[in-house]
């Protein structure tokens, strides 16, 4: 058997992420994927099964990116404060987004296309254990998780976009501000 070229995948992820970035997700095929990367279309089926897997590996890919981005880690340690991991959760989110503002479109167009039979959202139990917990303990507003989460997501991906559109500097709005304004609508 032959093994798989990574960086074959990289190059199909990639060409996957510019459609998306460029038409959205729904316009992802992989005809489209193996002309840009420059293989035939049957090649894009050796790595992945098909659209739907495609699309669910540049979403991982995504999230992976977040978690190294240094702060995930501590979320389920019940050593630390729940409102030092929340601030974690929230700082993770808000690096990723203002060094890849893209990565947090990437992210939202594929969540809208319901390609999965498990929720996207569930793809994150981390944070969802995390989001579960500060809720119980009254940190947090007794809302559905899935709120708490698209409040972040939503708030820090606006900001980044507005920086990377040249609305204003990075700056101007520190991660204090941004953060005390994304707690002031999830805390309780």
């Amino acid at each position: 058997m032959k093994k798989k070229d990574n960086t074959k995948i990289t190059k199909i992820l990639d060409a996957t992420v510019q459609i998306i970035l460029h038409e959205g997700a729904a316009a992802v095929s992989t005809v489209k994927v193996a002309k840009i990367v420059g293989i035939a279309q049957s090649n894009v089926y050796l790595y992945f099964k098909n659209k739907n897997d495609l699309l669910l590996s540049a979403y991982n890919r995504e999230l992976e990116q977040i978690k190294a981005m240094g702060r995930l880690e501590t979320l389920n340690d019940s050593n630390i404060p729940v409102k030092i991991r929340i601030d974690n959760y929230i700082r993770s989110v808000f690096d990723y987004a203002i060094q890849h503002p893209d990565g947090l479109t990437l992210i939202e167009q594929i969540k809208m296309l319901n390609i999965s039979e498990v929720s996207l959202y569930e793809n994150n139990t981390i944070v969802i254990n995390l989001l579960n917990e500060a809720i119980s303990v009254g940190y947090l507003k007794n809302l559905p998780v899935n709120l708490h989460m698209t409040t972040v997501f939503n708030v820090l991906h606006r900001h980044a976009l507005n920086i990377k559109e040249g609305l204003y500097d990075q700056q101007k709005y520190t991660y204090d501000a941004v953060a005390q304004m994304v707690l002031d609508a999830l805390k309780a």
